[in-house]
């Protein structure tokens, strides 16, 4: 309870009081109301002034002014950094992160060596930001193997690593454990559906758990879009997904690798290709170019690369695997970095027409 200045309304003319105190900006947002059978207690803030307290009976005659108990509201930090500080040495503060992935119900931080010590500290504050959240976990390893997974450790919260994750019109279900996801690309996979054409064919060489093939089925609902995936735990959600979403009968799901599936059924079908890859795709690419319909069509590459590596050298290395195959390039309409890794290590997205 904190002892503060206020203002008792009767209850018929609260409303009113409470507009007049609104506009003068003097009611204390931290303390709440009291409340008695014939009144409300409205707080005043600390900054009021006698000329205000003067404009307020003026304007609210039947109201008194007096002191009274009220109880405190507790706030909620602004951000992670307010709800550990204090908590954690001053020193470490500015390596707290200043933002963590949300996937759903779980939140996902990366920490550095220093501050691993204190993870249920920021887990604790993560959960304390973010209140939907039921599950905060700390990234403990690299994305390794084939079915580009990574290690967790949960800081804070409970339950499994199961969720459900809504990105513009589509909700997918996955478990964050057994798959990969990256919320982050949710622009970029905006993007690409943006320029899906009617009655297109598309080929999804590293599909996961849909977000890709699913989108553009949805936003383009004349395509057709064949879903590749070498992880059965992402194949298993993939088909879910495509149900759930409504999209069975324009995307069509396979479990096997890539390589496999587009020499053997696929060549000269596609007029689009995604290839979201990074670390492996350019051992892909000739796969994705064979994909391609003779009359050409849109391949979406994905690299890493150095921040300070030049987009052109990317290029030049993307059209020179393209012609030793013998294909043509029409157009290079888009090259870019599209968000970072990790210190000087971007994802680079090359869009190239071929002929």
């Amino acid at each position: 309870m904190k002892k503060a200045l206020g203002i008792a309304t009767p209850l018929r003319q609260a409303e009113q009081t409470l507009l007049i105190l609104r506009r003068l900006r003097l009611v204390d947002r931290g303390l709440e109301f009291g409340r008695n059978e014939n009144e409300v207690f409205i707080p005043l803030s600390t900054g009021a002034s006698d000329e205000d307290i003067e404009k307020i009976k003026e304007r609210c005659p039947d109201v008194r002014i007096q002191e009274a108990n009220f109880v405190e509201l507790k706030t909620r930090p602004r951000n992670l950094l307010e709800s550990v500080r204090g908590k954690i040495p001053e020193p470490l503060l500015s390596s707290i992160p200043r933002s963590c992935d949300i996937i759903g119900d779980i939140g996902i931080i990366e920490l550095p060596e220093d501050l691993i010590q204190f993870s249920s500290i920021i887990g604790r504050g993560v959960l304390e930001v973010n209140p939907s959240l039921r599950l905060v976990l700390r990234k403990s390893s690299e994305v390794t193997g084939t079915f580009r997974t990574r290690k967790y450790e949960t800081i804070a919260g409970s339950g499994n690593t199961e969720t459900f994750y809504r990105e513009y019109s589509c909700v997918f279900h996955l478990d964050i454990a057994k798959v990969y996801f990256n919320p982050r690309l949710s622009h970029e996979r905006m993007r690409v559906a943006g320029q899906a054409k009617p009655h297109e064919t598309v080929v999804d060489m590293f599909a996961g758990v849909g977000p890709y093939s699913i989108l553009i089925a949805k936003t383009q609902p004349t395509s057709r879009v064949t879903a590749i995936d070498i992880n059965p735990e992402a194949f298993r959600y993939l088909k879910e997904n495509i149900l759930t979403n409504g999209v069975a009968d324009r995307v069509v799901p396979i479990l096997d690798d890539a390589r496999q599936v587009t020499s053997l059924t696929l060549q000269g079908t596609a007029s689009r290709v995604i290839m979201n890859l990074p670390s492996e795709a350019t051992s892909f690419l000739e796969a994705a170019i064979q994909t391609m319909k003779r009359d050409g069509g849109i391949i979406h590459y994905y690299t890493f690369a150095s921040r300070s590596d030049d987009l052109t050298t990317i290029e030049e290395s993307v059209r020179a695997i393209i012609e030793s195959v013998g294909r043509d390039i029409h157009s290079v309409p888009f090259r870019k970095i599209i968000r970072e890794v990790a210190p000087n290590r971007v994802q680079v997205a090359v869009d190239v027409h071929l002929k």
